[in-house]
């Protein structure tokens, strides 16, 4: 008990503090082993000297992320376009959906639509307020993601130069060995928690985009689509879309539509909370309880991100105690 107890302890002290600053290096590690099949390939079949077929493994490598990154930039290119395009029509909607919310609000309330509209302004105005005073903060914190990313590029050319030497280091001692089959336990275990994820992504996108044809919604395929990949993220979820849209929807007057949003929404949380455990339990190989502990104790630890760093504490902690 006092060895799980301490193991524990340790998981939790390095997911929390140690991770954050080995993680560019982790992820460089596992690029390379993704890379290292092709520079292999390289020298045994083609021939290829190793120094030139790193090089050239690596520009492979770029090259895919320079074309990610192209695409994402063009989808943002032509969204950001078609808004512009159509910026005069958003604004009038926008404005006419505002005014009919203010008059709602002077029935529901009382308050004349005048003072709804300035106190409404005056908050916006601190919103503002407080987007320029945290911006610099923003701006820290972008500076500081993108030298990671830097970093990570970097040590993925270094790691893929020497990753023959590193394996056979780790190879060559208990722990090394013991680590190597923790991190083959993880591919396996973080394979079947992506395949869960993707397979609960398919059936709530489906939900969302059914329920949203339903109820009339224009371009009810895209914005189900989005709102899919949406409750996949650990900060967001389907409630962040769906209930504003609801309350904007009572104040238009529209009590059904707001009711259909709202079934969608408690429809996607439940399938979630019911099909997570079940799928990630199967895949993993573990009783359903034990992913849904890992993963209430995983966010109340970590926050967000212990969707993630939940099961995978848990799951060092085990190979550590078994070691142990």
């Amino acid at each position: 008990m006092i060895k799980l107890i301490l193991v524990t302890l340790a998981v939790y002290l390095g997911m929390k503090f140690l991770v954050p600053m080995a993680l560019p290096f982790f992820i460089a590690l596992v690029l390379a082993r993704f890379l290292y099949p092709l520079a292999n390939w390289l020298e045994k079949k083609q021939n290829i000297r190793k120094t030139t077929s790193r090089f050239l493994t690596y520009g492979v490598f770029l090259v895919g992320i320079g074309c990610i990154a192209a695409g994402l930039i063009y989808l943002c290119y032509r969204m950001g376009s078609s808004c512009l395009e159509n910026l005069q029509e958003l604004m009038e909607t926008a404005d006419r959906i505002f005014c009919t919310c203010c008059d709602q609000l002077e029935q529901i309330t009382g308050f004349g639509t005048e003072e709804i509209q300035r106190t409404v302004s005056q908050g916006a105005g601190n919103l503002t307020e407080g987007a320029v005073k945290y911006s610099k903060d923003a701006g820290w914190y972008m500076a500081g993601l993108l030298a990671k990313v830097f970093v990570t590029f970097i040590a993925v050319f270094l790691v893929l130069n020497e990753y023959e030497n590193i394996i056979n280091g780790m190879q060559k001692t208990q722990i090394g060995k013991r680590v190597m089959d923790m991190l083959r336990g993880m591919k396996t275990a973080s394979g079947a928690y992506i395949r869960a994820q993707l397979k609960i992504m398919g059936i709530v996108t489906a939900v969302c985009i059914g329920g949203l044809f339903l109820l009339g919604v224009d371009h009810a395929f895209w914005i189900g689509l989005g709102v899919g990949f949406c409750d996949a993220l650990p900060f967001i979820g389907t409630g962040t879309i769906f209930v504003p849209w609801a309350l904007i929807e009572i104040l238009l007057g529209e009590y059904l539509r707001a009711a259909g949003f709202i079934a969608i929404y408690f429809a996607c949380s439940f399938l979630r909370q019911m099909l997570e455990p079940k799928l990630v339990g199967k895949g993993l190989g573990v009783p359903p309880l034990a992913v849904l502990m890992s993963i209430y104790i995983g966010v109340q630890l970590y926050g967000g991100a212990g969707v993630i760093f939940g099961p995978v504490s848990a799951l060092i902690i085990w190979e550590v105690y078994q070691f142990l």
